[in-house]
């Protein structure tokens, strides 16, 4: 039988056995583990052969100290590029018309400009708003310029001002993304470490250039994505598409997944990606409505207006590449800003038109869409 002098050194052994071989660590940090069949596949990245959890998914993670997981991570080598699809598009054919703001309110518009030069009253006024008409001609008469508006409708030229429409335009997909990826929203230089100082042997990143994300690392309530070796920069300067599973509704079938937090779209068939881009939704009060909808209604250039009589009264002519998915609300070309990855919309969700004329064109109706308020 034991004595209690034994059990006494018992107890000392396995303290300093314990002393010996403990290791500082720091709980709010995660490592890598080896890819694991009960992890979900929404909580994974791939990095190589290992797998990154969602830092919030806290099972099956041995915490330790940030430096150490950076240190851990693996780049693929070489890099894998993004399989993208060429797509040529003619940016004078993405939009039905040629467009200018009126810049003056109650701008008036005249049968002929000859009621103009008679000092005729005009026939009716464009209003006080966010108002934009389309421009099918040019005149001038005694000496001053008009556009004309519609048939019949002229307007004085200097009531107007021109804007050259967003050329830019999203990626066609020829095979599945490995990686999440991204669009830079502004221009940035990215980091050495998370939150770290710049990398000055870094490039300097481009509104609209695409990158990939090889890793996440989260620093306070914010997250550090990985884009290049040495390369980490903060997710406010991007939009990014991480692939998703379809809902069950929509099995094999074309859908498209709109994620309000990123400001991007996805196209789907099934669960391979083919498409995807940067959006504008609803500002704060004109949020974009959440939820799983089917296309119902297409048109392919049409007038859209609202907030009559208060200060943000739009009126909007020849809106190019409606795609309709919940009542009133639609997918469709904006001509009128260059702003995407940003909220700037009235409730729908604004695209490039080079995007809107490829997802109308690839759209039929009762393609199911889904929007998600994301992250």
């Amino acid at each position: 039988m034991w004595g209690r002098e034994q059990s006494g050194w018992l107890l000392v052994s396995i303290l300093l056995s314990c002393l010996l071989f403990a290791q500082p660590v720091q709980a709010d940090v995660l490592v890598p583990v080896e890819n694991d069949d009960a992890a979900g596949d929404d909580d994974l990245i791939s990095i190589g052969h290992k797998m990154w959890r969602d830092p919030y998914a806290l099972q099956g993670y041995i915490p330790v100290s940030t430096a150490t997981r950076i240190t851990n991570v693996r780049l693929p080598d070489p890099l894998p590029e993004l399989e993208i699809v060429p797509v040529t598009t003619d940016q004078s054919d993405v939009t039905p018309s040629s467009y200018a703001q009126v810049m003056q309110d109650d701008a008036p518009v005249y049968g002929h400009p000859i009621e103009a030069a008679y000092g005729l009253p005009p026939k009716r006024q464009l209003g006080v708003g966010f108002i934009w008409v389309s421009v099918q001609g040019q005149t001038i008469y005694e000496g001053r310029e008009y556009y004309q508006i519609n048939t019949g409708e002229y307007v004085p030229a200097d009531t107007l001002g021109f804007y050259r429409s967003s050329t830019f335009q999203g990626v066609a997909l020829a095979e599945h993304p490995a990686h999440p990826f991204a669009w830079i929203l502004r221009a940035v230089q990215p980091s050495s470490t998370p939150d770290g100082p710049v990398n000055p042997e870094a490039p300097v990143y481009q509104r609209y250039q695409l990158v990939q994300i090889f890793a996440t690392q989260p620093v306070g309530d914010q997250m550090w994505y990985l884009i290049g070796e040495d390369q980490w920069i903060n997710q406010i300067y991007v939009g990014k598409v991480t692939p998703s599973a379809p809902p069950p509704e929509v099995g094999g079938a074309a859908w498209i997944d709109v994620n309000l937090f990123e400001q991007t779209l996805a196209a789907y068939v099934g669960e391979r990606m083919v498409y995807a881009t940067l959006i504008s939704s609803g500002l704060p009060g004109w949020d974009t409505p959440l939820g799983l909808f089917q296309v119902w209604h297409k048109v392919t250039s049409g007038k859209m207006s609202g907030a009559y009589d208060r200060p943000d009264y739009y009126f909007l002519e020849d809106v190019p590449w409606a795609i309709y998915f919940n009542q009133d609300v639609a997918l469709h070309g904006a001509y009128w800003h260059n702003s995407f990855g940003y909220r700037h919309s009235h409730g729908c969700v604004n695209l490039a038109p080079a995007d809107a004329r490829w997802l109308f064109e690839w759209t039929p109706e009762g393609t199911w869409v889904r929007v998600q308020a994301g992250q």
